[in-house]
């Protein structure tokens, strides 16, 4: 009597969520060991050790929040006004093993965040252009909703795999394969990681790349109302964002704003980071400092 194929177990392990993540890796990588799918394997071991030598795939590209470390207040949101440099300090590939990425969102005391390094040139730059917040360093941060989306893509991957493996005749018996089986899978050209990496898209938000010379005009509140609702704002937070203009002294210079305009960021990043704004933390900083930047003149 046939035993259970470990494909299909594959498949069923990858659509349940409660399934730890590792342990759905370590079969899928004795599945393309045993079917001397190199390629495969390669990406699995990445995946499971963490990508030291190799270029990170898009799903683990994404946008962090930069925020200052302060002894008294905590993580303190930072904007920049310049979009370009934003980019270029909060734009960061996540090579973590995957377990690493699993814990955190398993982890209570973490407030599920995941910290990255600066550079000593980015952190330079970052002290320079504090005026109020006597010089703290500052740290990179993505949200549990960007790790969510990392480690769900990684699941995707295994399941659609398994699926192409099973429309392909490649079951087995139990943890073994057939010379046949195995001789399909070498030979398949629609079996290689890349075909299922290219579905999953970029963990990136495309709001990153949004032309704001066009939609956000000079001291004109219903251009950017328009811009910030477009992007999901809602109606009840650009009153709260007028009033705060209205009561800050405009900013003589980019990436400053008033007290209030910066709390006001400061909420809608907590928004975004409870699920309460669909977009994500790092994406949600950069959209809100360009947008108002360009307000402002800047």
């Amino acid at each position: 009597m046939p035993e259970a194929s470990i494909v299909l177990e594959l498949q069923s392990l990858a659509t349940d969520r409660s399934n730890d993540i590792t342990d759905l890796l370590r079969k899928a990588l004795m599945v393309a060991s045993k079917l001397k799918l190199e390629e495969f394997k390669s990406w699995v071991n990445n995946e499971l050790h963490g990508y030291r030598d190799s270029d990170v795939p898009d799903y683990r590209k994404t946008s962090a929040e930069i925020r200052l470390k302060s002894p008294f207040h905590g993580l303190i949101p930072v904007v920049i006004g310049d979009q370009r440099v934003a980019e270029l300090l909060t734009n960061v590939e996540i090579s973590d093993p995957i377990e690493s990425l699993d814990n955190l969102l398993k982890s209570k005391s973490s407030g599920g965040f995941l910290t990255l390094p600066l550079s000593h040139s980015q952190q330079a730059f970052l002290m320079e252009m504090q005026d109020e917040y006597a010089q703290l360093p500052a740290v990179r941060i993505i949200g549990r909703n960007q790790v969510a989306a990392i480690v769900d893509a990684v699941r995707s991957t295994i399941l659609e795999w398994a699926l192409q493996l099973e429309s392909e005749g490649i079951v087995g018996d139990g943890i073994t394969f057939s010379e046949t089986e195995r001789n399909k899978a070498m030979g398949s050209s629609t079996i290689n990681i890349k075909n299922f990496q290219g579905v999953l898209g970029n963990v990136s938000e495309s709001t990153l790349h949004q032309n704001l010379n066009i939609t956000v005009t000079k001291n004109d509140f219903e251009s950017l109302a328009r811009y910030l609702e477009s992007n999901g704002v809602l109606k009840e937070d650009l009153k709260e964002l007028q009033e705060a203009i209205t009561d800050d002294i405009p900013p003589t210079k980019p990436g400053t704003f008033g007290s209030k305009v910066s709390a006001w960021i400061g909420k809608m990043i907590g928004k975004a980071s409870s699920g309460g704004w669909a977009i994500s933390i790092g994406a949600a900083g950069n959209l809100l400092a360009a947008a108002i930047s360009k307000y402002y003149g800047f």
